[in-house]
């Protein structure tokens, strides 16, 4: 399971935000500063949380899917060896740098051989 990125909260819900800066400059404008700040401080500590728990999560199914990979590689298994990725196989491709010719990629490396 990989973790998948959303978008973050001020993206998803634009009006409370707003809203939420309104309040911040209107209390710091009547002097509120330390209810500013722990509310800040609140936050951060809040996105901080959110973050941490977000990479161990990614972390877990990398991990997960590394010790698959590996079991696959012990049984003899190619998809344990490449990963998900296997090689691309030699052949003759679009020219990456004139897409006009042909060039042969060996495997591992374009070589200098090309075709109109």
């Amino acid at each position: 399971m990989l973790y998948h990125a959303q978008l973050p909260f001020w993206r998803r819900h634009p009006v409370a935000t707003g809203a939420a800066v309104l309040l911040a400059g209107w209390l710091l404008v009547e002097g509120w500063y330390l209810t500013v700040a722990l509310a800040a401080g609140a936050v951060l500590l809040l996105a901080i949380r959110r973050t941490r728990r977000a990479r161990r999560v990614r972390h877990a199914g990398l991990r997960a899917r590394a010790e698959f990979e590996h079991r696959l590689a012990q049984w003899g298994d190619q998809r344990g060896v490449f990963g998900r990725y296997p090689p691309v196989q030699a052949g003759w491709f679009p020219d990456p740098a004139n897409r006009w010719q042909w060039r042969y990629f060996d495997g591992s490396m374009w070589t200098n051989h090309a075709a109109r």
